[in-house]
């Protein structure tokens, strides 16, 4: 499953990425397309609510590319390393809490999972 932060960070710097390369300012792009200068900001930084749809289409037409473009390219990225931390630290914690013989047999079962079939 797809995570909607993500994907909206990665349309925001696709925006982003798009406004530059025409050497557009944010105040000048929101007052070509009456969008407000808050919600554009959102926009690009990924924050808040999804875009809307309409948003991105006029978007999209002003920079004369498909609407897809937005989404090409996206490719979930592995949880960020404090999240990984945090499991890892759960999961050690939880291995130290065996017995050397549970520890062992652990130990072969992941091993096992690990090898390709």
């Amino acid at each position: 499953m797809h995570d909607i932060e993500q994907i909206k960070i990665h349309i925001g710097k696709r925006l982003k990425a798009l406004r530059t390369k025409r050497g557009l300012t944010i105040e000048v792009l929101t007052g070509l397309l009456d969008i407000a200068l808050p919600n554009y900001l959102y926009l690009e930084k990924g924050a808040r609510g999804a875009p809307k749809l309409e948003t991105l289409c006029k978007l999209a037409d002003f920079y004369a590319v498909p609407l897809d473009y937005f989404f090409k390219d996206y490719a979930p990225e592995d949880p960020p390393p404090a999240q990984k931390n945090i499991l890892e630290k759960k999961l050690l914690n939880e291995f130290r809490r065996l017995k050397p013989g549970k520890q062992f047999l652990s130990i072969q079962v992941v091993r096992g999972l690990a090898q390709p079939k």
